[in-house]
């Protein structure tokens, strides 16, 4: 995709019909688009070959692009910026009439300048409209927002899609939205502004982890058995990271306790951490796991007074 004509880089003729254009478009979009191409330059390959069908779907810009040649196409350069051997001199009046503003009767001088030496009238040039803004959702997980991630998104470009890259912030909360400056669709006049890209967070539910209040904190289950409930234990204890912490649950605890870690919840992109809370629950032993013995000892627990039988 080294090619930097639009016409090699669909691999079409320069005299290429509108259908033929659209065909290969559609064709080499299926190979390159970012969900379904392993190249690891798939997102940008695709992006420029929207950006050439555009252009040359497009019959007026495909026009000037066949005027003024790809560099200069590209560059931005106004069409007024001609080089002297482009100029047709049986139309130089219309081309100081361009500069000056001139639009009336050539006669008496140059368009729009008299025997007075004067300017004949201005005109008044509408500023150039804004592309539309778009708005889009992204889905993040619970992981993303603690180590913070880029995501790769499509977004309609002409009949096509162009990927962009989002940047997901450390720390950030669902319906938080993310401004992308000219990223959004194109303005309908020559020189408008493209519009803004306005992605909005949707945080997933994990399976492990709660967020507390869409803050920083974090909760995890922590399932403890009677025996270590009663008489105390060390317990390991995931993060959100990956890793385990050592508690050390203290004897007698009950059910829905909860053991602050400190510094093992969500990081922010202003460099603050979260803390972790282990909410106990206490897990009874399954039937098949309770023994005569056991069942004795429960019982008198149960009931100090009373005698088994």
């Amino acid at each position: 995709m080294g090619a930097r004509d639009y016409y090699r880089l669909l691999e079409v003729e320069k005299n290429a019909d509108d259908e033929a254009i659209k065909k290969a478009f559609r064709a080499k979009a299926r190979q390159l688009h970012p969900d379904v191409s392993q190249d690891p330059d798939a997102g940008k390959k695709f992006s420029e070959l929207n950006e050439a069908y555009e252009v040359l779907s497009d019959a007026q810009k495909r026009s000037k692009y066949d005027r003024l040649g790809h560099d200069r196409y590209v560059s931005g350069m106004p069409e007024e910026h001609v080089r002297a051997q482009d100029v047709d001199f049986g139309d130089l009046g219309s081309i100081i009439d361009a500069m000056f503003g001139g639009g009336g009767s050539r006669s008496g001088g140059f368009g729009g300048f008299g025997a007075q030496g004067g300017s004949a009238r201005t005109h008044q040039r509408r500023a150039p409209v804004k592309g539309k803004d778009l708005r889009l959702g992204l889905r993040v997980s619970l992981h993303d927002v603690h180590m913070g991630a880029t995501k790769t998104i499509s977004v309609p470009r002409g009949d096509g899609y162009r990927s962009i890259e989002v940047k997901v912030p450390k720390g950030v909360k669902t319906g938080a939205k993310l401004r992308l400056q000219g990223q959004g669709l194109i303005s309908p006049m020559q020189g408008g502004r493209m519009g803004d890209l306005f992605v909005s967070i949707q945080v997933e539910r994990d399976d492990r982890f709660q967020r507390v209040d869409e803050g920083l904190d974090l909760v995890v289950d922590l399932p403890l058995s009677i025996a270590e409930a009663t008489l105390g234990a060390k317990v390991d204890v995931p993060t959100i990271e990956g890793r385990v912490v050592t508690l050390t649950v203290p004897e007698s605890t009950v059910s829905e306790s909860r053991f602050r870690i400190g510094g093992h919840g969500l990081d922010s992109a202003d460099g603050k951490r979260g803390d972790l809370y282990a909410k106990v629950r206490i897990v009874p032993p399954s039937g098949a796991e309770i023994s005569d013995s056991l069942r004795s000892e429960l019982e008198k627990l149960v009931s100090p007074n009373h005698a088994p039988e």
